[in-house]
């Protein structure tokens, strides 16, 4: 007698086989949805006026504000992590939420979340994030990194910036058609009084 059944069933080769294109399909997935992490850098100051900027100075806030800036860059200068002045700001599709700023060997490095507000996937380019510090000097990635977001998806974003010390730092997210979203990280306070 000859058994010409094979040593292992269709439905199991089918099984193997469709696991091995979903673990294709995740993969290929989490590659498209890279983490937005990057070293900015100092860019050329435009030749046109830049817009006003959100009052980063520590002289024009109210006293509780002040002590609350100046503990933030005091807990950074000593080698600490700190939380940001507005931690959440949204547009229509998109939040950045920023957990936290810490202190870099030439600057600051700040970590949060950028999600997908949307019913739809979104695109978010590095490119759609600039810091802008309180001189004016605008600093952007020179990089083409890209997430792709699924609906209420969401992914990390870590920027570097070699900021001086005490100085004030704006996050502005332009991602058109929505306005630019502004977020104070760090104000300003470089010859203020304690």
């Amino acid at each position: 007698m000859h058994d010409d059944a094979p040593p292992i069933p269709f439905w199991a080769i089918g099984l193997l086989g469709a696991i091995f294109l979903i673990g294709i399909s995740i993969f290929m997935q989490q590659s498209r949805s890279a983490a937005l992490i990057e070293q900015f850098a100092r860019q050329p100051t435009p030749a046109l006026p830049l817009p006003a900027l959100p009052q980063l100075e520590v002289q024009n806030l109210a006293p509780e504000a002040q002590a609350a800036a100046r503990a933030i860059w005091q807990q950074i200068a000593t080698g600490n992590r700190s939380q940001p002045i507005d931690p959440v700001a949204s547009s229509q599709r998109v939040r950045v939420a920023i957990d936290v700023i810490e202190p870099t060997a030439d600057g600051v490095r700040i970590k949060g979340t950028v999600t997908n507000l949307t019913t739809a996937d979104l695109l978010v380019p590095i490119s759609a994030f600039e810091l802008r510090d309180s001189t004016g000097e605008s600093y952007r990635s020179p990089s083409s990194t890209m997430a792709s977001l699924p609906p209420g998806g969401s992914t990390p974003l870590e920027l570097s910036v070699p900021l001086p010390e005490g100085r004030g730092l704006l996050l502005i997210t332009h991602l058109p058609p929505d306005p630019p979203i502004e977020q104070r990280l760090l104000i300003d306070v470089r010859g203020a009084r304690p």
